[in-house]
């Protein structure tokens, strides 16, 4: 017999810090191991690539180290973004934020980590997605692809010499796929 109480995203904001890495799933707190040094270097490489795009436009925040973002309400998922852009216009400069964020973002960026199976991960993109999350990118690093997850589309397996569109998500923001993978 569970005796657990389900903790709201609130609760789980005071505690997540000093518990490491982890996320809030239906209310209950679910570990995550470390990615790992390649995970880490394509995680810094696609913010590099989206924050080197957003800099000089000022679009709106590049968001890494595991963004919270409240998924669902009653009981609560939070989810931890490797990397994620949400627009000035959904999020203004000027907004105070406290907690994990409530505001879905145009375009969250996962690393498929070794530990983590394609069908967990799809459905971390059903959630971003019901959320109101615009565009999901899932980068293999076993196979040096990029799912495209557009909401309410098909999702698009690109490869390496293929180049990936963030347009109309985040304005003028196009890569190729290797470019995620590059490691100088």
């Amino acid at each position: 017999m569970r005796t657990s109480t389900l903790l709201r995203a609130e609760e789980f904001a005071r505690v997540a810090e000093v518990l490491g890495r982890c996320e809030l799933v239906n209310g209950e707190i679910i570990p995550m191991s470390p990615g790992g040094l390649r995970h880490s270097e394509i995680t810094s490489r696609a913010c590099f690539l989206l924050e080197s795009h957003n800099r000089p436009r000022r679009l709106g925040r590049v968001l890494t180290g595991e963004a919270g973002f409240i998924v669902r309400r009653g009981p609560d998922t939070v989810r931890g973004a490797d990397v994620a852009f949400i627009s000035y216009r959904r999020l203004p400069k000027d907004t105070a934020i406290t907690g994990f964020l409530d505001v879905p973002a145009e375009l969250i960026i996962e690393v498929l980590s070794d530990d983590t199976s394609w069908s967990e991960m799809e459905t971390k993109i059903g959630e971003y997605q019901t959320a109101g999350v615009d565009l999901v990118w899932v980068l293999d690093p076993r196979t040096l692809t990029l799912h495209v997850c557009a909401r309410g589309a098909s999702p698009v397996l690109l490869r390496e010499p293929d180049t990936a569109s963030a347009d109309p998500h985040m304005p003028g923001f196009s890569c190729r796929v290797a470019d995620f993978f590059a490691v100088d």
